[in-house]
């Protein structure tokens, strides 16, 4: 069985990132390893991720992208998963990601994302962010969702990571490099939990065309590195 190694980034996270690992902790397979990237934060989160974390490096990035960049740099597993400090991954996540990846024309893969709230209208423009990230899928030019995704590591070094000038929507350019050495799937059968505070913070709308604008200059793949740090 291919080991995988999971890599969350991280910046003034120790409110949530506890959550987060310990339920990769609770997952059903126990060949992984789980690796932080902080981006040294100023606040707990070096000192709560140590409690559940095999590895965590704390050093400066100019982007989430650069972050797991360098995360990945640390990973020993065949197959790399990303996660934000933010996401809940149900207990069979994992499992279900190492029987996906028995299919070797399959490079990598996601899955729907949902608000760990029970607001209605969140449920409602997650789902368009879902069917948007599908259509991405179906049509060629990406397909993933940051917070929970996983991709063959041999592969992933051979396109050079993340973009770390990309800002928003760096995993739909990985994924459209990606997919020019096998299938890249998302699973609408599977979801995480991630935390809405930037639903909160932004508004729906606005959170949902910066995510659309963002995909979109993604496809310039450049850009001055000046992104809020809340992943």
């Amino acid at each position: 069985m291919a080991k995988l190694s999971v890599i969350v980034p991280a910046f003034n996270e120790a409110r949530y990132i506890g959550k987060t690992l310990l339920a990769l902790r609770k997952q059903t397979i126990k060949d992984l390893e789980i690796i932080v990237k902080d981006g040294e934060s100023p606040d707990e989160t070096v000192a709560v991720a140590k409690r559940f974390a095999d590895n965590v490096i704390s050093c400066r990035d100019s982007s989430v992208a650069q972050a797991r960049n360098e995360g990945a740099k640390h990973a020993s597993g065949d197959l790399l998963v990303f996660v934000d400090a933010d996401t809940i991954l149900p207990p069979n996540m994992l499992e279900r990601f190492l029987e996906l990846m028995k299919n070797r024309e399959i490079i990598g893969g996601s899955c729907r994302k949902i608000p760990q709230n029970r607001d209605v209208l969140d449920r409602i423009m997650y789902e368009f962010v879902n069917l948007s990230t599908f259509l991405c899928s179906l049509f060629g030019v990406g397909g993933a969702h940051g917070n929970c995704m996983l991709v063959r590591k041999d592969v992933f070094e051979r396109i050079g990571g993340f973009n770390p000038k990309i800002l928003v929507a760096e995993e739909q350019d990985l994924v459209r490099r990606a997919v020019k050495f096998g299938k890249f799937v998302f699973l609408l059968g599977l979801s995480v939990a991630e935390n809405p505070r930037r639903v909160r913070r932004w508004g729906r709308l606005r959170l949902y065309f910066a995510w659309l604008a963002g995909m979109l200059r993604s496809f310039r793949a450049g850009g001055k590195p000046d992104y809020e740090r809340i992943r």
